[in-house]
């Protein structure tokens, strides 16, 4: 008997271990889109609970209405306020960065070293002046947005919603 040669039950299974696999896969696919499949149907009823949710909160349509009504009176023209002052202060801010670069640019022009000095002290205390400045406002807008949220939620029901 030659020893290399196969016999029809070993060439079968040679040729259905390719097969296998591939069903292997095929089936290991069909369950992550049962599983893929299952977990987007979950998603959506969470989703239409929590919307439920949030409309029984809401309360009638006429009192909602009503918030919506409020909301267009009051908060739409305060943020609109809040985006000009933004605006505002990054055009000062974009100002104040162009004189800064300037001024660094004006070192170069220095016509002796004393004078070089006084233009980077001068750069640095314009520097340390903006940015304090940019801090603060910073700060103040931060405090205004806060407050604005606030105002916000409370006028809007923040206890029912």
């Amino acid at each position: 008997m030659n020893p290399n040669a196969t016999t029809a039950a070993e060439t079968e299974d040679k040729m259905s271990a390719p097969s296998e696999a591939i069903n292997e896969m095929f089936h290991q696919a069909m369950l992550n889109y049962e599983k893929a499949l299952k977990s987007g149907i979950q998603l959506q009823e969470e989703s239409v609970n929590l919307w439920k949710d949030l409309l029984s909160r809401l309360g009638s349509p006429e009192e909602f209405q009503a918030r919506l009504e409020n909301l267009n009176r009051s908060a739409f023209p305060a943020a609109r306020r809040r985006l000009e002052e933004f605006v505002e202060i990054f055009n000062r801010s974009s100002n104040q960065s162009l004189e800064l670069f300037e001024r660094s640019m004006g070192i170069c022009g220095a016509s002796s070293l004393t004078d070089a000095q006084r233009r980077i002290q001068d750069l640095l205390e314009c520097s340390l002046t903006t940015l304090r400045v940019n801090v603060h406002t910073a700060l103040n807008t931060n405090a205004k947005i806060m407050t604005s949220w606030k105002e916000l939620v409370d006028r809007f029901g923040g206890s029912s919603v």
